[in-house]
């Protein structure tokens, strides 16, 4: 099992603490039953309470601001680190009394600088300013993975693995996703629970309960072909298949009528791509990532998905637009129009009004001999590093592990038990919150997905592909390899000289 910094089943104890924490000095949130979401904490174990972190008791930053450059795909995101007031929402209050918490324990004061790119703030025109200027303007980036990682190459940041107080083993950090972004011993880049943009943005596919009904009976049914690992690309095919509906009589597909499931080429064609085990990337001997997209495995999985998506009549490309993620296919699963609905877990947000029930499960495997349900952070997953022109490192890398050990205890537990788990899903099925720990767990990513932009965009082939309706990837890739091959020999080796 992969080590995450998302741990398999967050402990009573870590639970009992998140909602002792939310609760003290905040109204509940309107019709909440708090003591609903606490009848089952009951017990502790020493392990679980001796858990500390790695910061000095008497660590002492003498009231020093703490300047983070809070930049986030979406303006409304900026929450997951800046919220200035408590309101009575869980994961709202988690969010302010953990940064009350990391102020107290560090004696340090947050200043936070909230950008968005749907704003059309560019984050390499705002790093830029800085590092050309030499100004040490931030102590701490936060930025959405795809804008600061293509910012390497120019050298703007600090390796952060040598940091005084950071420990990027221990459960509060993302171990294995930093790891897929590191090359050797040298670590920019850094996630986890230190704030809720990595597990928001990880994939999951949605399922309208009163659709499969109607279609195929008993929804415990679908749970169990899911959690016994039937759940593949073949039988989304099937599924899909049995659920279209010419709605409009009017003989042709169009965005009107009822389907299985709805998708774009753009987004979620990553999920489709690396939950299903394809890989553009994988590691040699002495830990290098080398180019091996080009398989049988991919050349198959190539035609399934051109096949789901263009051949199958129960599955609709939609045009690749926000409104099509957050308005069109919600509001169609809203309205009992599309039995799945495929996004990132934060795409429950959006479904907190519906009146029919729904459950969550993973993306589908490519075929039962896949060990495990993956299940990828999207490329708007936001990631920490520090600016080269830092003049803080020692107090900005014991924030960063305050503020991830603060997330682990509260906000995390928050977000995933009580809001994901008990308010945002309408399922209580032990079996149901068993695959909710399937998507939280397996997170999967790709050296070439995190680094795309230097990399001629080989993470995102699949999305060049499916864009243009084509099924042969063997072709394709042979027109683009020697280009990416030259870029990833140099972000190697540009990886490797960076002090």
């Amino acid at each position: 099992m992969k080590k995450s910094g998302l741990p398999l089943r967050f402990s009573a104890f870590l639970l009992l603490c998140a909602i002792l924490i939310v609760t003290a000095g905040a109204c509940s949130e309107p019709g909440a039953d708090v003591s609903a979401e606490t009848d089952s904490v009951t017990e502790t174990t020493a392990a679980e309470t001796e858990l500390q972190s790695n910061l000095p008791d008497n660590l002492d930053y003498e009231g020093a601001n703490a300047r983070i450059l809070n930049y986030n795909f979406f303006g409304e995101d900026a929450f997951v680190l800046n919220v200035t007031e408590q309101t009575g929402d869980i994961i709202y209050d988690a969010i302010y009394l953990r940064n009350e918490a990391v102020s107290e324990r560090l004696n340090i004061n947050f200043v936070f600088t909230d950008k968005h790119a749907v704003n059309g703030e560019d984050f390499g025109v705002l790093i830029s300013s800085v590092i050309m200027a030499n100004s040490d303007e931030y102590d701490i980036i936060h930025g959405v993975q795809y804008s600061a990682a293509q910012q390497l190459i120019k050298n703007y940041f600090l390796n952060i693995a040598n940091l005084e107080y950071t420990d990027f083993d221990a459960p509060w950090w993302a171990t294995d996703y930093i790891k897929e972004g590191t090359i050797g011993s040298k670590i920019f880049f850094a996630s986890g629970d230190i704030s809720l943009g990595h597990i928001r943005h990880m994939s999951s596919t949605f399922f309208n309960k009163t659709v499969y009904e109607n279609y195929f009976g008993d929804t415990n049914d679908f749970y169990h072909l899911v959690y016994n690992g039937g759940w593949t690309l073949d039988k989304l095919g099937e599924y899909a298949q049995a659920c279209y509906n010419d709605i409009n009589g009017d003989g042709k597909k169009d965005n009107d009528d009822y389907y299985g499931g709805g998708v774009i080429v753009s987004n979620l064609t990553d999920h489709f791509t690396y939950d299903a085990g394809i890989r553009a990337t994988t590691r040699n001997s002495e830990g290098i990532p080398e180019l091996t997209m080009n398989n049988e495995k991919t050349v198959a999985f190539t035609q399934k998905l051109y096949s789901l998506f263009y051949e199958n009549d129960g599955i609709h490309v939609y045009p690749p637009t926000e409104e099509t993620n957050y308005i069109t296919l919600p509001g169609k699963f809203q309205n009992n129009e599309l039995l799945l609905l495929f996004g990132w877990l934060h795409i429950s947000e959006y479904l907190r009004d519906m009146t029919a029930d729904f459950g969550v499960i993973p993306f589908p495997k490519f075929d039962e001999a896949q060990p495990t349900y993956l299940s990828m952070p999207h490329d708007i997953a936001t990631v920490y590093c520090l600016p080269v022109t830092c003049s803080t490192v020692e107090m900005s890398g014991a924030v960063m592990e305050a503020m991830a050990f603060e997330g682990y205890k509260s906000v995390i537990p928050a977000y995933y038990e009580v809001a994901l788990k008990m308010k945002y899903f309408r399922d209580s099925d032990d079996m149901a919150l068993q695959i909710v720990d399937m998507i939280h767990d397996n997170p999967v990513s790709d050296f070439a997905y995190i680094y795309n932009y230097a990399l001629n965009n080989i993470g995102l082939v699949m999305r060049d592909l499916m864009s243009g309706k084509k099924s042969d990837f063997a072709s394709h890739y042979a027109k683009i390899e020697t280009g990416v091959q030259t870029k990833l020999d140099e972000l190697v080796a540009l990886y490797l000289e960076i002090e």
